[in-house]
């Protein structure tokens, strides 16, 4: 299995983009600097993130060899990262944000014991800062006296408590207590009564200014790098580039951040709704943020050959040392793939004295698999589709060897390619023509590939359901090796139920039964509002074997963050109390080391999922991330 984390362990010779923006910020000398790193989701922005931040170390401690101790002047670099993600319906990521920024300079202040107490002073500049989210309820409050907000908010309580007529003197005392509760705390957030309250642009100029007088008097290009930005609601991305605004474009600070730029022009288009926005307006936007944009380049053919078979030999038994040699060969030779040098199994085979059998077949795997991983439009040359791929092959061949199915890599490889590109309706007829065939050897599978990989057409009548709306992938598909028809694929389909549910005869679906089923496995976003009605024209036996079908492919995941899969279960459990109470059940049986925290934020969204959170709640040996996100989802819930 491969971990979906980001690595400075480079694969793809992405350290020749990291080398060039760590000279950038070198180069730069001080001056003010910001960066976009762009792509699509999983492209592998954070892997670039940390092979620039890990570049740059390198780079510093090279200098302070040669040097023979610490560098001085603009040269010299403080790191912070940001992930925003992170604090999404947890905390303001604008004040978040500059807080970890006062922080770090902070601790180095106090590391060469100079200049304490302007970090200490930003630092509480902030602070108050972060409360005027607050105070933007709270500011009449502070300067006319009248309770609004949070007061207001107290005030109501006040009302209900005294609202049965009765009114006794605990509820005077508690209302008294509640009303200087309130206010202290609105005086708390703008600073003591003995210096002069400052409005939110003054202590935004003050703010900029014990900034830059910090930098200056501690010598230091602050860097800072934000990443998972396209993750975030449009609240969270605006508010994360305001607060980056705040200190963009000041001497000594370099900004990294790692986004696509699509999802960021998206959320401007919301952040500004019922408002005629044209492209330029959008565009314009991120444009005045970012000085140097630069894109992770897609991979081709090459580059997903040389992944694919890096992701095998870092799985398999040979030494560390030999992994590395590997790697470095292997981005040598993407770097000169210009010239037409190709990274093969035969290039990687060389590489590796007495190279194990098992690792050689599955480099040879890696070739075939390459090409139809680019051309597929549901991988693309992803590199974390590929290794989410590549993880569920994993686990297909564990399955097939412990139940002595008989079925080869390529074979499980193509069929999962075929679930990957193709619609639900195109993998239900595949499914059907396996599993209706004698033996599980279908002949029209066969008689296919034998005309496509003659070059003869295929007239539509022979395509089955479906398959003419892919029909120039399936024909790709169907040319690559290995050949599938006439073969038992039984066992493989067997193993891979998780994707297409086998039903019993004796459990079949209506038709539309069938339809809202193919619609929830296939669902990555929300249900629309035409699904979910549709979830109620559906009879309650045949929901509970949906749900039946739903779960099955559930189990299959091993790390419960926001996986598509919970968009299909959210969308039938909304619909269906007993189905609801299923999927509670569900989440109260999942091992805690298989929560992540991504997946609190979206339980605290429905009522059934509430309801887990609570259970989740009662456990101890949560991790302390999802811990921290179930007690302040069940805050928010209140």
């Amino acid at each position: 299995m491969w971990a979906d984390v980001e690595t400075v362990r480079d694969f793809l010779n992405f350290n020749v983009m990291a080398s060039l923006v760590s000279q950038m910020i070198l180069d730069a000398n001080g001056q003010a600097l910001s960066i976009g790193i762009s792509g699509g989701w999983g492209v592998g922005k954070s892997s670039m993130v940390k092979l620039i931040e890990a570049d740059l170390k390198d780079r510093i401690e090279k200098a302070k060899k040669q040097e023979g101790g610490e560098q001085d002047g603009a040269r010299a670099l403080l790191f912070v990262s940001f992930n925003a993600w992170l604090y999404q319906g947890h905390d303001d990521a604008k004040a978040a944000l500059m807080e970890e920024i006062a922080n770090a300079l902070t601790q180095r202040a106090k590391k060469y014991e100079t200049s304490v107490e302007k970090g200490i002073s930003l630092l509480r500049r902030i602070n108050i800062f972060r409360g005027i989210r607050l105070v933007g309820e709270l500011a009449l409050t502070a300067y006319t006296g009248l309770p609004v907000g949070a007061l207001a908010r107290a005030g109501k309580g006040i009302y209900d408590s005294f609202a049965d007529g009765e009114i006794s003197s605990e509820e005077v005392e508690s209302a008294s207590s509640a009303v200087k509760e309130q206010s202290e705390a609105v005086l708390g957030l703008l600073g003591p009564k003995k210096e002069p309250r400052q409005t939110p642009p003054q202590m935004i100029h003050a703010i900029r200014r014990e900034f830059e007088e910090l930098l200056d008097d501690l010598k230091v290009t602050l860097v800072v790098f934000v990443d998972d930005l396209d993750r975030c609601l449009p609240p969270t991305v605006i508010g994360t580039l305001e607060a980056m605004r705040l200190f963009l474009f000041m001497r000594r600070t370099a900004f990294i951040i790692a986004a696509d730029d699509k999802m960021i022009k998206e959320s401007v288009r919301i952040h500004f709704p019922g408002t005629k926005i044209d492209d330029d307006i959008v565009i314009s936007y991120f444009d005045k943020l970012i000085q140097v944009p630069l894109r992770v380049p897609p991979l081709g053919t090459n580059e997903v050959k040389a992944y694919l078979m890096m992701l095998f030999v870092e799985n398999s038994s040979i030494g560390e040392a030999s992994k590395e040699k590997v790697r470095i060969a292997v981005n040598q030779r993407l770097a000169a793939s210009w010239k037409g040098e190709a990274v093969d199994a035969e290039f990687v085979q060389g590489l590796i004295d007495q190279c194990p059998s098992p690792l050689k077949a599955e480099l040879e795997l890696a070739d075939r698999l390459a090409r139809q991983m680019v051309i597929s439009p549901k991988v693309n040359g992803n590199p974390r589709l590929i290794k989410r791929f590549m993880n569920t092959l994993s686990i297909r061949r564990s399955l097939a060897k412990v139940q002595h199915i008989a079925v080869n890599d390529a074979m499980f490889a193509k069929l999962m390619l075929f679930e990957r590109f193709a619609s639900a309706t195109s993998f239900n007829s595949l499914t059907e023509l396996i599993s209706t065939a004698s033996e599980g050897k279908s002949e029209i599978l066969r008689d296919l590939e034998t005309d496509v990989r003659a070059g003869a057409p295929v007239e539509e009548t022979r395509w089955p359901p479906g398959w003419k709306d892919d029909a120039k992938l399936i024909e790709d598909w169907l040319k690559l090796p290995p050949d599938i028809g006439g073969v038992d694929l039984r066992g493989a389909l067997h193993v891979g139920r998780e994707s297409a549910p086998i039903i019993a005869a004796e459990n079949k679906l209506s038709k539309s039964a069938a339809s809202l089923l193919a619609q929830l496995l296939s669902l990555k976003v929300q249900a629309t509002p035409i699904v979910r009605a549709s979830v109620g024209t559906v009879a309650a036996d045949e929901r509970a074997l949906i749900m039946t079908s739903l779960l099955d492919k559930a189990s299959a995941e091993s790390e419960w963050g926001t996986p598509p899969i919970l968009y299909g279960l959210g969308a039938l459990a909304e619909a269906d109390v007993m189905q609801a109470e299923r999927l509670i059940v569900f989440f109260g049986n999942m091992p805690s080391s298989a929560l992540r925290a991504g997946l609190i934020p979206r339980l605290g969204t429905s009522e059934w999922g509430k309801k887990v959170l609570v259970g989740l709640a009662k456990r101890s040996d949560l991790a302390e991330t999802v811990s921290k996100a179930v007690n302040s989802a069940l805050k928010a819930g209140k």
